[in-house]
């Protein structure tokens, strides 16, 4: 296996996923308390450090582990083809395989929000809490339709397209340009970076061209996934290029959704504005220990 450097500079470790692959965690457990899980988010070049703000500010006062999903960062890269029920098994399975009396609060980025709900309502994963930072799932837009998304693996399949067109991809040029649709200002370096070394690891084209290819997304994911979830749930949003918010609007009236915008951002607060996301966080914890000290 390919061995990227570190996204984060903490322990960590490799766990068997259910195929033939394995699973790179980061983690702190110094501190004592509730776990809290940090999923990323999927594009052409994810991994944990895209959440590293919040681990290095949570792992003062609390175990927190971030893994980097399979195909990405440091687990194995060809995993063959996956579905959001994939994604969902295997961090249904790293959440059981915690350590810890408590169930987890869990903190998901982007579409990385659609896969932890399907590991919730779908593969009955135990958690407290759900924070989810500008989630996929809320446009009115529909997902592609599955001949649309076949059509699409067939032309990046057909002659090597898919891996050519991920080769400009991850020039510096393309990541600077698709990272700063992220930020109203300036991107951090470490994330420029780290997206050029782990675009770069054998096999990094496979799973961002099935991403690419719309199948990882769950169509109506508002009533598949996020309706059916029974937990204290924090949304912390505002703008992003990437998706759009319109089906927020049916969960206004649901008294365990809490919105709340940090503006300015463009999708990534936790690195645009993370005293605000910190601060939303923390409060959002705070509420859920006076409610409840134990689940």
């Amino acid at each position: 296996m390919h061995q990227l450097d570190q996204a984060i500079d903490s322990d960590g470790e490799f766990v068997d996923g259910t195929g033939n692959y394995q699973i790179y965690c980061y983690f702190d457990r110094e501190s004592q308390g509730r776990p809290l899980v940090l999923i990323h988010s999927i594009n052409a070049a994810p991994s944990a450090i895209e959440l590293k703000p919040l681990f290095q500010h949570f792992r003062l006062s609390r175990p927190v582990v971030a893994p980097d999903l399979p195909g990405f960062g440091r687990s194995t890269r060809s995993v063959g083809q996956f579905t959001p029920s994939d994604f969902a098994r295997e961090i249904s399975i790293l959440l059981e395989q915690m350590n810890s009396d408590e169930a987890p609060d869990v903190v998901a980025l982007s579409l990385g929000c659609e896969f932890v709900a399907r590991a919730i309502v779908e593969a009955g994963a135990r958690v407290r809490s759900l924070t989810l930072i500008s989630p996929s799932g809320f446009s009115a837009r529909p997902v592609p339709a599955p001949a649309t998304q076949k059509r699409l693996k067939r032309v990046f399949d057909f002659a090597g397209l898919g891996r050519n067109a991920f080769k400009l991809l991850r020039l510096e040029r393309s990541i600077r340009y698709f990272y700063g649709m992220n930020f109203s200002g300036f991107v951090p370096n470490e994330l420029i970076s780290y997206a050029l070394k782990t675009t770069r690891a054998p096999d990094a084209h496979e799973m961002p061209l099935q991403f690419l290819a719309m199948g990882l997304f769950t169509p109506d994911a508002v009533t598949t996934l996020y309706r059916r979830l029974d937990l204290p749930v924090l949304v912390l949003f505002d703008q992003d290029p990437n998706v759009s918010f319109e089906r927020f609007a049916e969960f206004e009236d649901q008294p365990q959704w809490h919105f709340q915008r940090i503006a300015p951002s463009l999708g990534m607060p936790q690195w645009e504005q993370p005293r605000e996301t910190i601060a939303a966080m923390e409060t959002f914890f705070a509420g859920l220990q006076a409610a409840s000290p134990k689940i």
